[in-house]
C-alpha cells in the first residue's frame, strides 16, 4: 500500500515549507528570474504583433462574383473587403471600405415582422444609444425581394438598416450600413455603394 504523502513542518530557521521555495535571503541575488520573466513577456508580445501582421483582419474578395452568407447572397461592389475578424461562417458577413462597414447576418426567427422591427430599433436606441429617426419604409431588390428600412444616426456614426424576413425558410436577413458620419461626401457615396449591393441580393442560396 502506498503510504499517505506528509507536508513537512516549518525548519526553524529557514522560514519555508517542503516542496516550496524559500524567501530569498539577504544579499541573494534575484535578476536571474527578473531576467528570464521580462524576456518571456517581450516574446510573448513581439510574437502576438508579429501574428497580427501575418493575418490581416481585411481580406479582398473577387470582384463581380457573388458572396454567400446562409440563404443570402449578393454581389459585393468595387473596393469592399471582408472583416475577416467580423465575420462568421454561415452567420455573418462584414465587408470595409474607408471606415465604412456592410454587414449582413442570417438568423432564426420566429415572429412576426412588426416585432423584428421594434426590436432591432430598440437594441439601436438603448443598447448603443443611437438616434432612429422618420417612418421605417419597404424596399424592393432587383431579384424581388422585400423588406424594411430606416436610417440611424448618432454623434460620430450614421447608418441604415435594412430587414428582409423568409417565412418560409423561418430566417431573417438583417442587412446594416454604417460608418463616421463626418465626410457627407465619403458617406453618401458609400451608401450608395451599400444600395447597389442590396439590391444585388437574393435569397436563392440555399
Amino acid at each position: 500500500m502506498t503510504s499517505p504523502s506528509r507536508v513537512s513542518a516549518v525548519q526553524s530557521g529557514h522560514g519555508s515549507i517542503a516542496g516550496m521555495p524559500a524567501a530569498p535571503r539577504p544579499g541573494q541575488s534575484t535578476w536571474p528570474a527578473t531576467l528570464a520573466l521580462a524576456a518571456a513577456m517581450v516574446l510573448y508580445v513581439g510574437g502576438l504583433q508579429l501574428w497580427d501582421q501575418l493575418t490581416p483582419s481585411a481580406r479582398a474578395v473577387a470582384q463581380g462574383q457573388p458572396l454567400t452568407i446562409g440563404p443570402a447572397r449578393f454581389v459585393p461592389a468595387p473596393g469592399w473587403q471582408m472583416d475577416v475578424a467580423r465575420s462568421r461562417p454561415g452567420q455573418s458577413l462584414v465587408l470595409v471600405k474607408s471606415g465604412h462597414s456592410f454587414s449582413v447576418q442570417t438568423a432564426a426567427w420566429h415572429g412576426d415582422a412588426d416585432g423584428l422591427l421594434r426590436r432591432e430599433q430598440r437594441l439601436l436606441e438603448r443598447g448603443y444609444r443611437l438616434r432612429v429617426e422618420g417612418e421605417p419604409s419597404g424596399f424592393f431588390t432587383d431579384w424581388g425581394l422585400q423588406g424594411t428600412t430606416f436610417a440611424y444616426y448618432g454623434a460620430r456614426t450614421s447608418g441604415r438598416l435594412w430587414l428582409v424576413m423568409d417565412e418560409a425558410r423561418a430566417t431573417v436577413v438583417t442587412v446594416d450600413f454604417y460608418g463616421p458620419n463626418q465626410d457627407t461626401d465619403a458617406g453618401a457615396q458609400a451608401l450608395t455603394e451599400a444600395q447597389d449591393m442590396l439590391a444585388s441580393m437574393d435569397l436563392g442560396a440555399a
